[in-house]
């Protein structure tokens, strides 16, 4: 049952989720709606996707669940075989009616993190009746949107190497996002080398160079999704032009339709 949540201003100030795609935001709006009093709720996502987004087709649910765990917005987990989703900080940004039953559904303690979702990959709001307009509080801040879990810290030589990763990188949107996405990573010499090679073919691909690059994927979710190991079919470098009405002038007979004199010239 779907229920009335609270949005603030910050969501749309998230460095993660403002340069995802953007059904990735309305999915996890949606998913407060649906959660219970303690933020969880089954990880079902044909359910989820019917309840949500019931007349919109070809939505990949799966894949959005999925990017939404990966950055930390969500935790997806398991408990006697049986699977949900429990909405990070929910309980910070959220005010559940005060007669909302209490949550049945285990908590994240009670089983263990799942990591075996497929799918594909292409990154919330205290004691006020859930529905009511409640002024903007000046301690949120765009970061309080961030998951509370904080990344792994990268190593100093990690973030030595950041700096080069994003001059060579050429579509330069979300370097917050990206560098977060860097410092899990842990870069060395070995994997920078890489990543450079692996960028260096993709950068001059069709894919990459067709219209003025408006598909090259943002840095952040390049890096989360180690496409660097992408296999990359490039394009040949010549390029056949059709035949010109300008080029066969040795092979032209230029005495067509003229009378030969007797001395071998020509007239017309």
């Amino acid at each position: 049952m779907a229920r009335a949540r609270n949005i603030k201003p910050a969501l749309f100030k998230n460095e993660i989720l403002g340069v995802a795609d953007p059904m990735a935001t309305l999915l996890f709006e949606g998913l407060w709606l649906l959660a219970d009093k303690a933020g969880r709720l089954e990880d079902r996502p044909l359910r989820i996707k019917g309840e949500l987004f019931p007349y919109r087709d070809g939505l990949d649910i799966e894949g959005l669940l999925r990017f939404l765990a990966v950055e930390g917005f969500i935790v997806r987990y398991s408990v006697a075989a049986k699977r949900y989703i429990q909405v990070d900080n929910f309980d910070k940004h959220q005010n559940p009616h005060r007669n909302e039953p209490e949550s049945v559904i285990p908590s994240v303690s009670e089983g263990c993190i799942a990591t075996d979702f497929s799918g594909s990959t292409s990154a919330i709001l205290g004691s006020a009746p859930a529905d009511s307009l409640i002024p903007d509080s000046g301690s949120l801040i765009p970061d309080s949107l961030t998951p509370s879990t904080p990344p792994a810290l990268p190593t100093s030589q990690s973030a030595d190497l950041f700096p080069k990763f994003w001059k060579l990188y050429p579509n330069k949107k979300g370097k917050a996002a990206a560098e977060k996405a860097w410092g899990k990573l842990k870069v060395t010499d070995e994997l920078f080398a890489l990543i450079a090679e692996g960028l260096a073919k993709q950068v001059v691909c069709p894919a990459w160079t067709k219209d003025a690059g408006q598909f090259i994927p943002h840095p952040a979710s390049w890096l989360n999704g180690k496409r660097w190991e992408d296999e990359v079919k490039l394009s040949g470098n010549v390029h056949q032009f059709p035949q010109s009405r300008h080029t066969g002038f040795a092979d032209r007979d230029y005495t067509a339709g003229l009378i030969a004199r007797e001395d071998g010239t020509y007239a017309f």
